[in-house]
């Protein structure tokens, strides 16, 4: 997550290394990073947000919400594929396995 921030950054901190917005965000980076709690927060916090959005958008009958329901859940899924392979967690895979379904109800 680090590296990603920083490779995103780095044009604007090698302008300007006082950039208070680019200052911040390279924080809040270590910040979430750093404590495995945040980050699975903000992990699921960003992953309910997006279901809700395109919930919402297959709601209202929207023909471009599908195609990118399908293609962002897959995404989660591969992430979410990765990350129990490194923790194990009977939790990622049961998020994982929800999110199969959902893609396959979509």
């Amino acid at each position: 997550m680090n590296r990603v921030v920083l490779a995103v950054l780095h044009q604007e901190l090698s302008e300007d290394p006082q950039d208070f917005v680019a200052t911040q965000l390279v924080r809040a980076s270590h910040y979430f990073a750093g404590s495995r709690k945040y980050f699975a927060s903000l992990y699921l916090l960003s992953h309910g947000a997006v279901k809700l959005v395109l919930f919402v958008a297959l709601l209202r009958n929207k023909l471009w919400a599908y195609p990118l329901m399908i293609v962002t859940l897959a995404v989660f899924v591969c992430y979410q594929i990765y990350r129990f392979a490194l923790s194990h967690s009977v939790l990622m895979i049961l998020l994982t396995l929800f999110d199969v379904v959902v893609i396959f109800l979509t």
